[in-house]
């Protein structure tokens, strides 16, 4: 029997980052994966994706990735990787529109990752590129303005929002 044979799959690797290293011969027999290169770069944290007859990822986070100089059985030097089913990438993730109307006070975060900075860079943006008069432009964008420097904002949000202009 050739062990070589089981590492048919192909998997790549999404780094924490967001980065995508691969594809590597690996084998994925039952809870544990195998990868059948010693330059893998892998370690816990990561995502193992394995395209699916679908044409979907499997996605495997890395708990464990453990390195083995030497195999058995003609194996050679792997990776022997534990996971845990899941995971769901950055770039997958649905995106939401909020629409906010005589609210007192409201707190809108990503998993506890508050992008308000974002927000309002991206809002400056649209006002940039709207079928607008540069005069209509500048009076929003200065109101914008006026609203990040405002003292009360500014203890909310932080300092980061002078930053947008």
């Amino acid at each position: 029997m050739d062990i070589l044979k089981e590492f048919e799959d192909d998997a790549r690797i999404e780094k924490q980052d967001g980065t995508v290293v691969g594809p590597y011969k690996a084998s994925f027999p039952g809870k544990t994966i195998f990868i059948l290169d010693e330059k893998a770069d892998v370690e816990e944290g990561d995502v193992i994706l394995r395209e699916l007859p679908s044409g979907k990822d499997e996605r495997c986070i890395v708990t464990d990735a453990t390195f083995y100089k030497r195999g058995v059985a003609g194996m050679g030097a792997h990776f022997q990787i534990k996971y845990r089913k899941g995971g769901q990438s950055e770039m997958q993730k649905p995106g939401h529109t909020i629409n906010i109307h005589g609210a007192q006070s409201v707190q809108v975060g990503d998993h506890n990752t508050q992008n308000i900075v974002n927000s309002f860079e991206a809002l400056v943006k649209k006002i940039e590129s709207a079928d607008l008069p540069p005069a209509q432009k500048e009076e929003a964008k200065g109101m914008l303005r006026k609203l990040l420097e405002h003292p009360a904002i500014v203890s909310v949000i932080g300092a980061a929002a002078g930053a947008v202009f």
